[in-house]
């Protein structure tokens, strides 16, 4: 009792009641239970075993008693332990697309994807498909052809996918309106499977079998290959000319022909920028990024059927999109390169006209009061340009910055 008092309330003990003899209460008395009648011989019941006699009789005598068997489970465990078995039977025919070929798990990997970017192409389809199907039945590797139409306004589509019908190796693409030739190619890049990507136009210009001699090019560690245009083709031979000249003064890149067709590695593609009508610079772009560019002779043919792209505006716009193409691969880097020369520069008239305007001044007496505005104007314009070129530098970094954190978590 002392530890329970400690600890708080002592618990209460029920103890038995104990009566003594002359209190106990009396109980009521049972009536007997009647007799049983005796039962006639037939129906008496017979006599219970004991458990010994029964385990005499289970004994056998002489041969060997079967082993039990173990009692079967309720009917629920029996579901849940042992289920249903699957019937076996013909598979189901998995369902695909009409115009999509089956899978084959076996068939090896792709290795070369061709992309052919097509607008109002109707008459060209169908020889080009034969001339790419005579192509791929004797190359030793698979590959695929990537027809994307850039939303043309004649049959070209219908060709296409009545060849894709036909032709295995064949995936068609289309955009609902004409978005240009650069994102024709993005479109048929992300599409690609093939380690090597060869960009093919639609045109019959160019023949399938020169694309084996650029891929034997990569084989042997060519990153990027071009085509060097050999034959007559007009007027657009001259700004080809000049255009190609121009690339190699200001890109340093030793190729003759940077408008041609192309193949490349398929990591190369991560470096292109999908600007529109920059599909002219993508080999300025891969070499920029390190990767090594060679060339081989094509025969250009003349156009069968259909119309020619060229027109006379692609010149001033070619001429703009290589000016800003060499800016951002050029300044972009180093921002403060371009506006702080520029803000030198002018910083640096407007001293020299300041100088002028005091000797006109002292010297001989007179005064030129536009002088004094133009040196306000050349100086404060070097200045912006200077802040500028710190800001411009100061976005690059965070630029850089936010790049490689991203890098850091890509294992």
């Amino acid at each position: 009792m002392e530890d329970e008092r400690q600890y708080g309330r002592p618990r209460s003990i029920r103890r038995p009641q104990v009566y003594k003899p002359e209190e106990r209460p009396e109980q009521p008395e049972v009536p007997a239970r009647p007799e049983a009648k005796e039962r006639p011989q037939q129906e008496q019941a017979p006599p219970q075993k004991t458990t010994s006699e029964i385990e005499t009789e289970r004994e056998p005598t002489g041969a060997q008693a079967p082993p039990e068997k173990p009692s079967r489970p309720p009917y629920r465990e029996e579901r849940r332990y042992r289920p249903r078995p699957k019937e076996k039977g013909p598979k189901p025919e998995e369902k695909r697309h009409p115009y999509k070929a089956p899978r084959d798990k076996r068939a090896p990997q792709i290795k070369l994807s061709v992309v052919v970017p097509a607008y109002d192409e109707e008459d060209n389809v169908e020889p080009l498909l034969t001339q790419f199907d005579d192509l791929l039945a004797r190359l030793p590797y698979r590959a695929e052809m990537i027809f994307v139409d850039d939303g043309s306004t004649d049959r070209t589509l219908i060709r296409a996918k009545e060849g894709q019908m036909k032709y295995q190796w064949l995936k068609v693409y289309s955009h609902r309106t004409n978005l240009g030739l650069t994102a024709a190619l993005e479109t048929g890049f992300a599409k690609a499977l093939g380690r090597v990507v060869c960009f093919f136009p639609a045109d019959l210009q160019y023949h399938a079998n020169e694309i084996p001699k650029m891929v034997s090019k990569i084989d042997l560690g060519v990153d990027i290959v071009t085509g060097w245009k050999k034959g007559s083709y007009g007027l657009k031979s001259l700004a080809s000319f000049f255009y190609n000249s121009l690339s190699r003064l200001l890109f340093k890149v030793k190729v003759h022909d940077l408008n041609s067709i192309k193949a490349f590695r398929k990591e190369v593609i991560d470096h292109f920028a999908y600007r529109s009508g920059w599909h002219r610079y993508m080999v300025v772009m891969a070499a920029d990024a390190g990767y090594t560019v060679d060339e081989v002779r094509v025969k250009l043919y003349p156009r069968r059927s259909g119309k020619s792209k060229f027109g006379f505006w692609r010149l001033p716009t070619g001429f703009l999109d290589l000016l800003s193409v060499k800016f951002q691969l050029s300044f972009t880097r180093k921002p403060l390169l371009f506006f702080g020369s520029a803000g030198l520069l002018s910083m640096f008239l407007g001293v020299v006209v300041g100088l002028v305007a005091v000797y006109l001044r002292f010297f001989h007496g007179t005064g030129y009061r536009p002088l004094l505005y133009m040196v306000i104007l050349l100086v404060v314009s070097g200045l912006m340009l200077f802040a500028i070129g710190f800001l411009a530098e100061l976005i690059v970094s965070i630029k850089e910055d936010l790049s490689r954190r991203h890098d850091s978590h890509i294992t």
